[in-house]
């Protein structure tokens, strides 16, 4: 479905989100105080306004008002206090916002002013860098709420040959196989399907069950 979302701050992360809602089909309104920086994504804007936030709060408040904005995104840096007061003029509209800052105690700041997400872009990009190193066969890691994550990865040598019966995997080790890629075609395993060498497999589990999955999926 698309939505309209309102993109503040227009970085190297804000116009990565621009970016993939653009993609996505989505239809964005960007704020930045740099001309140059809106001008540079304005193909895949619907519209967008030159604004320093910390500066002029009250045209941010009109512009929330007159548009009707499914979610939002601050991308503002460095910028707190200009992040802060995007924070709580969004939230006092009733919008949904994800909020982009570089510390902890930034994160909580934001949060106690309703961030209903904070996302701490270089912190969990250098964590998924270093998940990917420490684990070859790993492809691809996607980090959920509550501590639950969903990889891809190659079948290990000890359960090629086995059904997904055999293995127990739910049991044994608390985490799901949803899916299994093999060669171009994708496979919804049954109890008897059987793992293949070369099966690329999309796994779903709490990260710490899933380390000791990984653990034997490899060994």
């Amino acid at each position: 479905m698309k939505k309209s979302i309102l993109v503040i701050g227009i970085g190297r992360f804000g116009r990565g989100v621009i970016e993939g809602l653009y993609e996505k089909g989505h239809e964005v309104f960007a704020i930045d105080a740099d001309e140059e920086a809106l001008e540079n994504v304005r193909d895949m804007i619907v519209s967008g306004a030159i604004l320093d936030v910390a500066e002029d709060d009250e045209e941010l408040i009109r512009i929330v008002g007159e548009k009707n904005f499914d979610q939002a995104v601050v991308a503002m840096g460095e910028d707190l206090e200009g992040a802060l007061i995007a924070t709580h003029i969004i939230k006092e509209a009733g919008i949904p916002v994800s909020v982009k800052t570089s510390t902890e105690r930034r994160g909580s700041v934001l949060t106690k002013m309703g961030a209903d997400r904070v996302v701490f872009p270089e912190r969990d990009i250098g964590r998924r860098l270093a998940h990917l190193i420490s684990n070859n066969s790993v492809i691809d890691l996607l980090e959920l709420p509550q501590g639950f994550i969903v990889e891809q990865m190659g079948v290990g040598p000890k359960f090629i040959g086995q059904t997904m019966a055999e293995m127990d995997i739910p049991r044994r080790f608390g985490v799901n196989i949803l899916l299994v890629y093999r060669g171009e075609n994708s496979i919804q395993p049954l109890a008897s399907t059987i793992l293949c060498a070369g099966d690329e497999i999309i796994v779903f589990g709490q990260r710490q069950r899933m380390q000791e999955f990984e653990k034997e999926n490899f060994d």
